[in-house]
């Protein structure tokens, strides 16, 4: 998980929402300093998880995000809507 929630938001934001700490690994933009669309937020993603950015979807609802996110070479997919995000997965997953 990629967010761009500042230092000072990033330890209530676990503590109200416990679900986070299940995922693999999380990324506050106040604590690794830098936000979307900085293409540092994106390679930060990219070496914490040891893959390659081929391996990633990015998805976000902002197209500057997801263009910065393709730049790294990461799938990008502009949000609209449930349906159109759920192609999108059926699409990218059996790629994998």
């Amino acid at each position: 998980m990629r967010s761009n929630i500042p230092a000072d938001h990033a330890d209530a934001f676990l503590a109200a929402q416990p679900w986070v700490r299940d995922l693999g690994h999380v990324a506050f933009s106040g604590k690794i300093k830098a936000a979307k669309p900085d293409p540092a937020a994106f390679r930060h993603c990219i070496v914490a998880l040891h893959a390659a950015p081929a391996d990633f979807l990015f998805v976000d609802d902002r197209v500057e995000n997801v263009r910065a996110a393709q730049a790294t070479g990461m799938n990008g997919h502009l949000f609209t809507g449930r349906e159109e995000l759920a192609a999108a997965l059926d699409t990218w997953l059996p790629a994998l």
